[in-house]
């Protein structure tokens, strides 16, 4: 009984820091971050799971917890992402306003499609938009286009078709949480017998 508690804690410590990690994600999905960064921005996040894992409770060589640990690692990029579409999901289905935007700049670029910077009646949009219509030709400057906004500006806009309900997304994250919170437990009672081993 006092193990599987010791185990339970211990993997509710990994999942929490994860969830941390994720939490501190939902950055890249504000318009603080321009699209063209948000891969380098998340990447550097990602990476601060295991090293918050390896200084608080080190291990000397590969063994079964580092690999549970590297294993909820990779996993924990699906959560990142589930976070920060939630945070937008969320954010867009609660204050979300859908109008019509006007295309004032096209963002292209080699590493990906191109994106928007909009105008609402006249005025400068934040953030841009990162897609367009499959059914409609390439945007050109002027072009019309329907949009779901924040007037707070916290997100960019986005596509109707492309806001899910902020349940349905909040639903998501949690799946993505039991995702990762398996080899957490995993990595907890390989922690857990490492110290039976050293008694």
């Amino acid at each position: 009984m006092r193990r599987a508690a010791a185990v339970l804690g211990r993997s509710g410590v990994y999942l929490l820091v994860f969830l941390a990690v994720a939490a501190l994600d939902t950055v890249v999905a504000t318009t603080w971050v321009r699209p063209d960064l948000v891969p380098v921005v998340g990447t550097l996040v990602w990476a601060v799971s295991p090293v918050v894992f390896y200084i608080a409770w080190p291990w000397p060589y590969v063994n079964a917890r580092a690999v549970w640990l590297l294993v909820a690692w990779f996993l924990s990029a699906l959560l990142m992402f589930l976070a920060a579409a939630a945070f937008w999901a969320v954010v867009l289905d609660m204050r979300g306003v859908r109008t019509v935007g006007t295309v004032a700049e096209v963002h292209r670029s080699s590493r990906g499609p191109a994106t928007y910077t909009l105008l609402r009646a006249g005025e400068p949009v934040a953030g841009r938009l990162l897609s367009w219509p499959e059914d409609r030709p390439a945007a050109e400057l002027g072009d019309a286009v329907i949009v779901v906004l924040d007037p707070g500006g916290l997100v960019d806009p986005r596509l109707p078709s492309e806001v899910p309900t902020g349940g349905e997304a909040l639903a998501a994250l949690a799946v993505g949480a039991l995702i990762v919170a398996g080899p957490c437990i995993g990595a907890a009672r390989a922690h857990i017998r490492e110290g039976d081993d050293a008694l």
